[in-house]
């Protein structure tokens, strides 16, 4: 079912660091964590890039730079700012059943973001199926790897870059056909999981910059995704996208620092989106060689959610 709670600010103490490329460590005073390398490959090769013009740019993974792992830890309490309508009362809340098992199913901000997922769901295997520039018909016939102790998350934003988001023609799907395919994608991806017993987490995502003319296509999916949760059980949603939003759901470059950001600018503020669609301030760098405040508000809702999903239902 939708639920449009977040996480109650009380609820997590938490910090993350990217530990990237060249060994670079940001020390911050809160729980440093590695950057991840690139996840399962998709059952087709990736597109080169594209250019950024109203799709999603993706490079070709043989070309991207070779990701490496090196990180420290730093313990101190530091709280997520996350705002909610509707703090939850956790003291009182039914204990979520035992989740031994992540899943992580997605695209480029899956990718961004699974250095900070991973590190708040401690004490589960996390299994990774995300790529930059996947869509979910790449994703269909590869093993989930779930269990009916597992918690499947799914977050793709649009992208139609693999010969699965072609139509009859040859051409790039785009719009409602996008919308549409993904719809029948995303339907399988559930069905997986949850035949395994696993419980499904789909992911709302974040508007892009205007030039990108994809409105219709992000809200298309975000209603995709709202509606599976509303209809199945076992099935929530969270909307990680509001959090690099304007307070109004409008698309923002630069949002006001929270407590743990390393780059606040003198105005207070700090970059959450660099090129219009990522996160990374650095554009088409990957990983994210710098403080990357927009992957870590994603993450900490998704996070939130993937670790009692039952929240959320």
């Amino acid at each position: 079912m939708v639920s449009t709670q977040v996480p109650d600010r009380r609820a997590i103490v938490v910090g993350i660091v990217f530990a990237l490329v060249g060994g670079l460590i940001v020390s911050i005073g809160i729980v440093q964590a590695a950057g991840e390398g690139p996840g399962h490959g998709s059952s087709t090769a990736v597109a080169a890039p594209v250019g950024l013009d109203r799709r999603i740019s993706a490079a070709n993974p043989a070309q991207r730079p070779v990701q490496t792992a090196d990180a420290t830890s730093n313990v101190n309490r530091t709280r997520a700012l996350l705002n909610t309508r509707e703090p939850v009362d956790w003291a009182r809340a039914e204990p979520a059943a035992v989740i031994d098992r992540l899943v992580l199913v997605g695209d480029s901000l899956a990718e961004a973001a699974a250095p900070v997922i991973e590190y708040l769901t401690p004490g589960k295997q996390f299994v990774k199926r995300f790529l930059g520039g996947t869509a979910p018909c790449d994703w269909i016939h590869h093993d989930l790897e779930a269990t009916p102790t597992t918690v499947v998350v799914i977050t793709f934003t649009g992208n139609n870059l693999t010969p699965c988001m072609l139509d009859d023609a040859g051409a790039r799907l785009v719009d409602q056909p996008l919308v549409e395919q993904y719809r029948i994608d995303i339907g399988v991806l559930i069905e997986h999981a949850t035949a395994a017993g696993a419980w499904v987490v789909l992911v709302g995502q974040p508007v892009r910059h205007p030039r990108f003319d994809a409105d219709l296509e992000v809200e298309g999916i975000n209603a995709v995704y709202r509606g599976y949760a509303a209809g199945r059980a076992h099935v929530s949603y969270v909307d990680a996208g509001q959090f690099v939003e304007t307070a109004d759901g409008r698309y923002t470059d630069r949002l006001p620092c929270n407590e743990f950001d390393t780059d606040c600018a003198p105005d207070g503020t700090t970059v959450v989106r660099g090129d219009g669609v990522h996160f990374c301030p650095v554009v088409d760098v990957v990983p994210c060689p710098v403080w990357s405040s927009g992957a870590v508000r994603f993450g900490l809702a998704i996070a939130s959610a993937a670790a009692e999903p039952a929240r959320f239902d």
